[in-house]
């Protein structure tokens, strides 16, 4: 690490009296604030962690003693006389840090987590298929899904109705975590290597800032939940991150005097193993060379600063071809196919970014590809502009990117989230000393930059115009549901659709709300919608993680590859209500005891409803080791065992009378309450379970 630490400021040392060390200097504002922003963003982690203290009882240990230590930290930012005190509190606090990613990780997969992404699973089982000699590349990863048990409701879907099923990242998450599996027995094995390497980041970082900056690595990689997050789900782009932070940490001096230093060969292969973990390096890499270009050409010209940069750039992808080589030899063509893959394959859309808008609005598309398309155009016209204004946008390249994502079809919030910390390291770390940029093209006046910027935006701003212009095929309309009763979701139901097209949809179903559930199974319907034609479609839930509450607000969406598109049913809502009881803890009561139970009404945003005359069911069980049994309560007078209905008064409550109906023991009952109505949907609202001792 010492080839590629920044050389740091030494801020106020012209004050120092003669002889003093640095260590004895009075730590500055911003380093004190900094620490204590770090030493606040542990407390998250603590916080998190604390749940775990039955599946993972030493995580209770750090509960403890992460506190203590935040607490620590924050008195010395704010009370420490000298740096030297501050610089052993921020030494606490990375440590700490780092074990609370640890313990967050820990915590989290032993108390019995599901995989909870394809990416995760897919390098898992890739490494599982490598163990056993087996080429993943190319191989058909669907028993996957089963060997690890992850819900479908995570698949990266695609528009032809079926998910994505192959390898499409590089080799390094592979690899490591096949070398890995010896120690984790291929049980979460992606996400500890993660979770490691987030810790790995975290040191990096820690070590690559200045001084009064270092506490920024806490607070990326702690204080804010994502990444930690990210990293126990097995989300590999994390890997990446400290060999990015590396390439880019002072990356002006690339090339400097015409020449490779060792710095500089460390910063290529270190990017070379960042393009080996994802393809989101890849976006990087065009703005990453040409800054490197464009920032040596004013100081020793052009042919020199291509052949340096050249000779970076080759370093870098020969990096990366070396690592993926075993499996460029293996089959060259597969692992061509699998990693660009995410290039070509017909995902739905969904995201973070700009395909939100038409996906929120619910106003669908008649050609999908116009997005991706436009997505591709925005990254073509920020790199013209990025050469334009070099000028200006050169400290902020690495953003650049990002910022072209966002128009992608697809714009994870991993794109975004997983980089921010070498943002961090690449503006803290930037040569102060480097002069600023000229323009690349000094005889290209102002107008003329802007004249050919606007062109080179034009075709962005045309596709995703003519994307959002173009209307959704098909008119979708619910004109029925069926729920699942207690569980208060729907399992079923019928949607007249209208192809307003001339050639035949095979339309696909979901529910969407900003991401998107599993495929609806067709129960009857024909197998496409003809031209100018409707049909009547009964569709039925793919489990009940797909099913949406029936007092909660749900879209349907139907998807089709040909063409690539996607149409909104409006959105709609079920059911008005819900019900809860107006006391829900349970009491014991003796033989000639009686109960009164309320039941309030409450829209389904938990408020309290005051509508009067609904009928509300009031229904008693019994749970045993044996199966369920109906109990001998008497409610409002009725036959033992039997459910009552009652009116709802002008506040909305129902009122019900409890007691025993007989003689015999009854034990442990469990009340439940549900609103009873006429139409498609008969009874609705179910309440949790109240329990209530009878002797």
């Amino acid at each position: 690490m010492s080839d590629i630490a920044v050389k740091r400021p030494d801020p106020g040392s012209a004050e120092l009296p003669e002889g003093a060390a640095v260590e004895d200097e009075v730590p500055t504002l911003v380093y004190r604030a900094i620490t204590l922003i770090g030493a606040a963003g542990v407390f998250w982690a603590v916080f998190q962690i604390f749940p775990f203290q039955s599946s993972a009882p030493y995580t209770g240990i750090y509960v403890a003693l992460g506190c203590i230590a935040a607490l620590g930290v924050a008195i010395t930012a704010m009370a420490a006389k000298d740096v030297r005190t501050l610089n052993r509190a921020n030494h606490v606090l990375v440590a700490t840090a780092a074990l609370g990613i640890i313990c967050y990780a820990v915590g989290v997969i032993l108390s019995g987590i599901s995989y909870g992404t394809d990416e995760e699973i897919f390098v898992q089982h890739s490494a599982h298929l490598l163990g056993q000699g087996v080429n993943p590349y190319g191989a058909d990863l669907t028993p996957a899904f089963h060997r690890y048990a992850m819900s479908s409701q995570f698949y990266t879907k695609l528009l032809d109705g079926t998910y994505t099923h192959g390898l499409d990242y590089p080799a390094v998450p592979v690899l490591l975590t096949w070398a890995a599996n010896g120690i984790f027995h291929d049980y979460h094995t992606v996400a500890f290597v993660c979770s490691g390497a987030l810790v790995v980041s975290l040191l990096v970082a820690y070590k690559l800032l200045p001084r009064d900056y270092r506490a920024v690595a806490t607070i990326i990689c702690v204080g804010y939940p994502i990444l930690m997050d990210h990293a126990r789900g097995g989300v590999v782009g994390i890997i990446m991150l400290p060999f990015l932070m590396i390439a880019v940490a002072g990356w002006e001096r690339i090339g400097r005097g015409g020449r490779l230093d060792r710095r500089a060969v460390i910063a290529a292969v270190s990017f070379g193993v960042a393009l080996s973990v994802q393809q989101l390096s890849w976006m990087m890499a065009p703005f990453f060379v040409t800054a490197i270009f464009l920032t040596r050409w004013p100081e020793v010209g052009a042919k020199v600063a291509l052949r340096v940069t050249a000779l970076w750039a080759v370093i870098a992808a020969g990096t990366m071809l070396v690592i993926n080589s075993p499996f460029i030899i293996w089959n060259p063509a597969s692992w061509i196919s699998g990693v660009t893959e995410p290039l070509r394959q017909k995902a739905i859309a969904e995201g973070e970014g700009m395909v939100d808008i038409p996906i929120s609005l619910h106003f669908g598309t008649g050609n999908l590809s116009l997005y991706s398309e436009g997505g591709a155009a925005v990254f073509a016209g920020l790199f013209v502009l990025f050469v334009l204004y070099f000028d200006r946008i050169r400290p902020a390249w690495i953003v650049v990117p990002a910022l072209a994502l966002v128009f992608q079809a697809r714009p994870l919030i991993e794109y975004f989230a997983i980089p921010a910390l070498a943002w961090a390291v690449m503006l803290l770390t930037a040569d102060r000393g480097q002069e600023p940029s000229p323009r690349p093209w000094p005889l290209l006046a102002a107008r003329r930059r802007i004249g050919i910027g606007v062109v080179a935006m034009l075709p962005a701003v045309g596709l995703w115009t003519l994307g959002l212009a173009t209307s959704q095929p098909l008119d979708m309309k619910i004109t029925g549901v069926v729920t699942d009763g207690a569980l208060n979701q729907i399992d079923q139901m019928t949607v007249h659709v209208t192809n307003k097209t001339g050639s035949a949809m095979a339309p696909h179903f979901m529910m969407t709300n900003g991401y998107s559930t599993s495929f609806w199974n067709v129960v009857s319907g024909a197998a496409k919608v003809p031209g100018h034609q409707s049909v009547d479609y009964v569709i039925s839930t793919p489990g009940s993680a797909s099913s949406p509450g029936i007092s909660s607000d749900f879209t349907l969406a139907a998807v089709s590859d040909v063409p690539a598109s996607v149409s909104y049913a409006p959105k709609m809502v079920a059911a008005q209500y819900t019900t809860g009881f107006l006391d829900d803890l349970g009491r014991q009561y003796a033989a000639g005891d009686t109960a009164e139970v309320d039941v309030q009404l409450r829209d389904r945003h938990g408020r309290v409803a005051k509508a009067a005359h609904v009928q509300v069911v009031l229904n008693q069980v019994v749970f045993t080791d044996s199966g369920i049994r109906g109990s001998n309560l008497s409610v409002n007078g009725g036959t033992v065992g039997q459910p009552a209905v009652a009116l709802t008064d002008s506040l909305g409550i129902a009122h019900f009378t409890v007691k025993k109906g007989n003689s015999d023991p009854t034990g442990l009952v469990h009340l439940q309450a549900w609103i009873k109505q006429s139409g498609s949907i008969p009874t609705y609202g179910y309440s949790p379970f109240l329990t209530q001792q009878w002797p």
